[in-house]
């Protein structure tokens, strides 16, 4: 069992690393310098605690960085809602061109193919 003393010095042995790579810690996160692209940027937000362990726990499975796992959810959300809106565009454009189906032909329709509700 690691002694607190054990803790003391691993923070000592990092802070003395930060001072030789451009390593900062803040809010209990160590940055370093240089990682970046040129077009990332940072972003903070506030999250249920629940939630940042349960991404934490994916990560270590996956092996991959917090990061990296937010980064695909940003992804995959900024791909569906784009997805999504390109479709009611769609259809209001076809709206507009009178290009529309009645609730009750719908109905009809889905009973001709037996898949209306009963």
């Amino acid at each position: 069992m690691a002694s607190p003393e054990d803790g003391i010095q691993t923070l000592v042995d990092r802070v003395r690393l930060a001072s030789r790579e451009d390593i900062v810690m803040q809010n209990n996160t160590w940055y370093r310098s240089g990682i970046m692209s040129s077009s990332e940027k940072t972003i903070s937000f506030r999250a249920v605690a629940e939630k940042i362990e349960a991404l934490d726990s994916l990560a270590a499975a996956q092996e991959r960085p917090r990061s990296y796992l937010i980064n695909e959810a940003i992804t995959n959300y900024i791909e569906l809602h784009a997805y999504q809106d390109a479709l009611v565009r769609k259809g209001l454009e076809e709206m507009r061109k009178g290009r529309v189906v009645s609730h009750e032909q719908v109905v009809k329709g889905l009973k001709r193919m037996g898949r209306a509700r009963r």
